[in-house]
């Protein structure tokens, strides 16, 4: 029998590896990441700068309403920064108002933006595509079994990793 135990006991170090080790924020002040910080201080004091020559009584209130405003757009939810999903939100909108209305304003306005509003109507075909175009299934005939021996390996229920279109014999 030992004295002391844990003098004799030879510890191992183990590394616990984090799944998300790219995905690391730095850590900043209020849960803001340092680069969104730098970037609203940054713009506040380029507006400050710029205001300072033009109106300077206003350089100082318009830095800091910039430095929040680009504090406040950068935030993200998931994995989107707030100005982007403003502008997805603007373009699909506009991309909606056009292809109820193809012959109006916001028609137009999507055209010289050259966007395409074919992508807001649907195929189903296209959509609810196979994988392998060529499979044959027909979803009419369904075979039950008693006991999972009495089938053959092809038979009974099959999941499939992409929708299938019924083929008619």
């Amino acid at each position: 029998m030992r004295f002391a135990p844990f003098l004799y006991e030879r510890k191992t170090m183990a590394a616990d590896f984090k799944s998300h080790v790219l995905l690391r924020d730095e850590k900043g002040f209020f849960g803001i990441p340092f680069k969104r910080l730098l970037l609203g201080g940054v713009g506040g004091g380029l507006t400050y700068t710029l205001c300072n020559i033009v109106m300077p009584a206003w350089a100082i209130p318009a830095g800091v309403v910039l430095a929040i405003f680009v504090l406040v757009m950068t935030g993200t939810r998931g994995g989107l920064p707030l100005w982007q999903r403003l502008l997805y939100r603007v373009r699909g909108s506009l991309l909606l108002a056009a292809a109820r209305d193809t012959q109006g304003l916001f028609s137009s306005l999507a055209k010289s933006l050259e966007l395409p509003v074919e992508l807001v109507k649907l195929d189903a075909a296209v959509v609810f595509a196979p994988a392998q175009p060529n499979y044959d299934i027909d979803m009419r005939e369904w075979v039950t079994f008693a006991r999972a021996a009495e089938a053959d390996r092809d038979d009974g229920l099959v999941f499939v990793d992409a929708p299938m279109t019924e083929v008619i014999h």
